[in-house]
């Protein structure tokens, strides 16, 4: 067995049985080194790794300092494993003259897993003068790259890694992470020990099972819990879970351990059934009398594939394999995805995601043991896998690559800093990998064309997308400072009286690193002669307010776009234009007008009329009447008792003129309250709302058989301000209001947009 498999058996499930039938006595050496080789036997490592060091204490026995190496490196302590293995080298040298081959390729490994890469290229170098194993030789050339490109790798500057926290890592190893897409909700696999598990009858119910945890509003993650349904299936180890990218099935292993290492694994799957899982059912296809772990879910030749990790017949170790989905839960023959994945080494957890296959191998040069590799498909062939670099790997193990629908990276690592029952690097925790955010800054600086500096500019700063412009940032400023986003396009237009405006176009699509620009713009002087614009808009034979007009010079489609009750502009000469007016709830109104053969300064004026857009009303449809609304506790329709006369009384007309229209039209007037007061008297109150508005119409001719008033009260409020909400004025303003439906005549009819609320 290679270092591959063996830091991937202890990596997958690590459990002690440490129960033993009668207690050890350490006076007796043939004692201790008996309860060893039976613990070895039985895959138990730590009891195994604490009776071999009793033994040695009391014989200093060559052959047994080499057992204890391996029980070191099987429990992924490198540190202690690389002392024990230079040990044993230097004894079998003193002793015989000869080393063990073997052991000083185990030395150079954790050498490598420490971070002392030159020591470990000279160890390599030197195993690779004796040695005869044909394996072992391809993979310590690889090893020796892997240390070489490591020393030439440049520090991690752009990842932001991160402990997923207590919440979720416990001192023991957790396994598998995976993400929802939304990156809200984290499954995985732990046994949620904070200690050695001991096996002795009381252990209780020490399986590992298939957690969750939700990010809390504040970004960090909840207490993880175990998920709802039958996956969890009492007397199993449960592992290897993958969620698809919709959210919809889940994929997972049953597992069964001899001591530290997994003897059997199948694959299962679950689908969501509401807030809970369905009842697991194995996977149909794929299982067989081998190991299969780390299913992923991804797409090849136009179909979709579950890729997953197995040591089937033809594997080269552990390798990726993929098999076409032709049912639920069921899958075609297992195909090797071949050179240029899988190679003499290990390759596991693969993650595919938009023609890129994310996966951890021992058999590509990496920086450490397992590193993360990603390779893209072309449609018909894999790319040469990349190493992803350190930040995302270590010198440790680094696998389970799982990534959100924001790009935030979720891995598995005994890399050193995180949650440990014995050595620095004995278990596994999940980490979060975020990219650092690039940050772009904008500077603008502005002189004359004698390079006099500028001050008292108009800087209007807008991003563009789609060919449309954003909402513009306006400032008065001698220079203009903003923050910019990636891959984003914008325009900055620089004006000052007396001078020519300016428009820089420009974008941040290929920075990739902090930066700062720098625009230095030159503003020319306008001539003597000029010309500017007034325009003014008219509705119903009266000035508008709050009208959108929009300046366009025609030419180079340059738009100055401001909400004002009276538009002013400078023009520039020669030059043709196109002023519109808009305004909602009316149709928009365009004049086009030019500044050529203009001899001297000239002021151009542009009247516009816009006309009111009407809306189709149904019978029964509900119609809030704008600027109908009453003060406080107050009821009928005049000047002393409600919000804006003026506005109100208008509106009043408006429905009065409706009425003479509409003459066999029968209606019900609804008036309401907010929500002070109590109930009973705002029922009351909002009746005397209703009355008062149809006092108004009857006053003016609509008969009252025409009417019918009705009160709503609190019931039916427009916003959140119910009893015990705090609300400002202007929120309970809103649901003093009247509103009106047709009970009988027309099936519709037709009001003007402005003059009425959008429909309820």
């Amino acid at each position: 067995m290679t270092i591959k498999n063996i830091l991937i058996a202890t990596c997958f499930m690590s459990l002690s049985t440490m129960a033993l039938a009668q207690p050890m006595r350490a006076s007796r050496p043939e004692y201790s080194l008996k309860v060893a080789e039976t613990s070895e036997a039985a895959n138990d490592y730590y009891n195994a790794l604490e009776y071999y060091e009793k033994y040695y204490e009391q014989g200093k026995d060559r052959a047994i300092a080499y057992k204890i190496a391996n029980l070191h490196m099987l429990l992924r302590d490198y540190a202690k494993a690389e002392t024990w293995f230079a040990r044993t080298l230097l004894r079998d040298k003193k002793a015989t003259g000869e080393v063990n081959s073997e052991a000083r390729y185990y030395l150079a490994m954790m050498q490598k897993m420490t971070g002392k890469y030159e020591e470990c290229i000279l160890t390599f170098e030197d195993f690779l003068k004796e040695s005869q194993d044909e394996t072992k030789t391809t993979l310590a050339k690889v090893e020796v790259e892997g240390a070489k490109m490591a020393m030439k790798m440049k520090e991690n500057t752009v990842f932001i890694v991160e402990n997923a926290g207590n919440k979720v890592n416990t001192p023991n190893n957790e396994y598998s992470p995976t993400i929802a897409a939304d990156g809200s909700t984290l499954y995985f696999a732990s046994y949620r020990f904070d200690k050695i598990i001991t096996l002795d009858g009381k252990e209780g119910d020490y399986h590992a099972k298939i957690m969750q945890a939700t990010k809390t509003a504040r970004g960090a993650w909840g207490d993880a819990t175990p998920i709802d349904g039958d996956i969890n299936r009492p007397g199993f180890d449960q592992g290897n879970v993958y969620l698809s990218p919709k959210g919809d099935v889940m994929y997972f292993t049953r597992i069964e351990l001899t001591g530290n290492v997994v003897t059997k694994s199948t694959l299962f799957y679950s689908k969501r059934n509401g807030e809970t899982w369905s009842p697991s059912k194995e996977v149909a296809g794929l299982n067989g009398n081998y190991i299969i772990k780390h299913p992923a879910m991804g797409e090849l030749y136009g179909k979709e594939v579950l890729f997953f990790t197995s040591n089937m017949d033809g594997a080269k170790g552990y390798d990726i394999y993929y098999a076409d989905k032709t049912d639920e839960g069921s899958f075609g023959a297992p195909k090797n995805l071949g050179t240029p994945i899988n190679t003499i080494g290990d390759e596991e957890s693969p993650f595919y995601r938009d023609g890129k296959l994310y996966f951890s191998s021992t058999g590509h040069p990496s920086i450490g043991g397992l590193d993360v590799f990603s390779t893209n498909w072309s449609g018909t062939a894999w790319s040469k896998p990349e190493n992803m670099g350190k930040g995302i790997n270590s010198e440790a193990d680094d696998h389970y690559f799982n990534m959100d629908e924001d790009g935030s990276i979720f891995l598995l690592s005994n890399r050193p800093g995180g949650r440990s029952l014995k050595s620095r690097t004995c278990c596994e925790d999940i980490y979060n990998i975020k990219k650092e955010p690039i940050k772009i800054n904008l500077i603008v600086t502005t002189t004359a064309v004698n390079k006099k500096p500028l001050g008292g500019l108009n800087y209007r700063f807008m991003e563009i997308a789609g060919g449309k412009s954003g909402t513009p940032d306006e400032q008065t400023a001698d220079t203009y400072r903003s923050d910019l986003l990636p891959k984003k396009a914008y325009i900055i237009i620089t004006s000052k009286p007396g001078y020519y405006s300016d428009t820089t176009e420009f974008n941040t699509v290929d920075i990739k690193t902090t930066t700062t620009i720098e625009k230095k713009i030159v503003l020319k002087p306008l001539p003597i002669i000029s010309a500017s614009l007034v325009a003014k808009a008219m509705g119903n034979d009266k000035p508008l307010s709050a009208v959108t007009y929009s300046l366009i010079e025609l030419a180079s489609k340059k738009a100055d776009t401001k909400t004002l009750d009276m538009y002013t502009s400078g023009l520039t000469l020669n030059k043709q234009y196109m002023i519109i007016a808009s305004k909602v709830g009316w149709a928009s109104d365009t004049a086009r007008f030019n500044t050529n053969d203009i001899k001297e300064t000239t002021e151009i004026e542009k009247v516009l009329t816009l006309k009111p857009k009407t809306i189709i009303v149904k019978r029964n449809e509900r119609i809030k009447l704008n600027d109908l609304y009453y003060k406080l506790d107050k009821s009928a329709a005049n000047a002393e008792e409600m919000e804006n006369w003026d506005k109100a009384q208008l509106t009043l007309d408006y429905m009065y003129n409706i009425m003479v229209k509409y003459p066999d039209m029968t209606i019900e007037l609804s008036s309401h309250t907010d929500s002070r007061g109590s109930d009973a008297h705002n029922l009351e109150l909002s009746t005397k709302r209703a009355q008062g508005a149809e006092k108004y119409l009857n006053e003016k001719g609509i008969d009252k058989t025409r009417i019918v008033s009705k009160g709503y009260g609190e019931t039916k409020l427009v916003n959140e301000c119910k009893n015990g909400v705090k609300c400002s004025e202007e929120q309970h303003l809103q649901n003093r209001r009247t509103e009106f439906r047709i009970l009988s005549g027309p099936t519709t009819i037709e009001i003007t947009e402005q003059q009425s609320a959008t429909n309820n």
